[in-house]
């Protein structure tokens, strides 16, 4: 089948940056923890699809959580669909809540679950300089709730952390980068002249681990940085405006490509290309660029200037939705050993990394969206053996 954390000081900005650009047009569900209306996967206690008592669902009945501190965009109901799927198909409940960018709405909501009674919570993208604390308490008040964190990184005493029991899921942030590489290189060979748009280094944990791949591919001579933009807010508009001020100052034969670390940025980055005759294509060819992460907009974007906007480099939300409420469902039912990496392709770790794939604009359809990407990418997207599985957890499960 085909199918990032900040600090406190500075999660208000991209939050409120990605629901700007994030623009979903999902269903929002903000309920009061513990209500069964709205985003439950049914208030009735649903009854698993098993082949047998020896595949019984060991965590029917079991009542879990999704909570992101987002606000809803599109990429974030695929996942919380994904999480309901699956946990009706093993009998469990799962609440979804959407927390509006607020660090203290999301803290409030963990707690007020782990009060209510709930076995196990999917939180997302804590922020790197409160969670661990706060999650570690939690841990210890509710020693029989179930954790597993998406984008969130432990850090604490100048250094990162581990907290027992709780696996942490990311995308494979460098990877999202290299595919981006992958594609310039394709295009004007080993030594592609790129320009780096980004805020860091340590602006933000995705942002660091991006830089990772962009510095293997320099040290080893396959790309060369011929400039590096920062935009000064984590707005489609302060990119926009930056990179339109960059370009002034670059002659268009020097530079074969441009590759940005997020696609908010990414949105401002296109318009500037698109709104200087030197670079959009009416005196000589067009800028291309790509960029990491995906959303409506950048699909529309990319169907309308596949000269411009080349790639992007993402994560299947879906897939990635089942990643994540599969390893909680083999953390409550204690099945540790059975919680596999994709990146590594080991077992039994606390650490799970999605491997990014390529979103090539040359491959979509006049029909294609963020939630049907799964028909034009390669087989590294929506990939089912990225799965953790149990016999009671087949991989196809809910994919028959």
């Amino acid at each position: 089948m085909k199918r990032r954390v900040l600090s406190m000081i500075l999660a208000a900005s991209m939050v409120l940056a990605l629901a700007a650009c994030g623009g979903g047009n999902g269903n929002q569900n903000n309920q009061t923890p513990g209500s069964t209306s709205g985003s439950s996967s049914g208030s009735q206690q649903q009854t698993p699809n098993n082949g047998g008592d020896s595949t019984a669902s060991p965590v029917a009945g079991k009542k879990v959580a999704y909570i992101m501190i987002m606000p809803s965009a599109t990429i974030f109901q695929m996942w919380a669909n994904s999480c309901q799927d699956l946990a009706k198909a093993l009998g469990a409940t799962c609440d979804v809540f959407f927390c509006d960018g607020d660090f203290n709405k999301w803290q409030d909501t963990i707690r007020t679950c782990a009060a209510g009674g709930y076995d196990g919570l999917l939180v997302s993208h804590g922020n790197q300089d409160g969670s661990y604390v706060f999650l570690k308490e939690i841990t210890e008040q509710y020693p029989d709730l179930k954790i597993t964190c998406f984008d969130t990184q432990f850090y604490a005493d100048g250094e990162y952390q581990k907290i027992e029991g709780v696996t942490q899921m990311f995308q494979q942030d460098a990877s999202l980068v290299t595919v981006l590489l992958d594609d310039m290189i394709k295009n004007f060979g080993e030594g592609v002249r790129l320009i780096k748009v980004w805020r860091g280094p340590n602006y933000n944990s995705p942002f660091d681990r991006r830089e990772v791949g962009w510095q293997e591919y320099q040290n080893a001579g396959k790309i060369v940085t011929v400039g590096e933009v920062q935009p000064l807010q984590d707005t489609v508009d302060s990119a926009n405006t930056v990179f339109a001020a960059y370009l002034q100052g670059v002659n268009r034969a020097d530079v074969d490509g441009v590759v940005v670390y997020y696609d908010c940025y990414g949105q401002g980055v296109y318009n500037a290309i698109v709104e200087n005759a030197n670079f959009n294509g009416t005196n000589g060819a067009a800028l291309p660029m790509g960029s990491v992460d995906i959303d409506p907009v950048d699909v529309t974007n990319m169907l309308t200037r596949p000269d411009i906007w080349t790639a992007a480099g993402t994560t299947d939300w879906t897939l990635n939705g089942e990643i994540g409420m599969r390893i909680l469902m083999l953390e409550i039912a204690g099945e540790y050993d059975k919680i596999y990496d994709p990146a590594s392709g080991k077992t039994g770790v606390d650490v799970v990394e999605v491997p990014g794939s390529a979103i090539l604009a040359s491959a979509l359809k006049d029909t294609s969206t963020v939630e049907n990407l799964g028909e034009i990418a390669d087989e590294t997207y929506g990939n089912l053996s990225y799965l953790s599985v149990a016999d009671w957890m087949p991989a196809d499960l809910i994919h028959k």
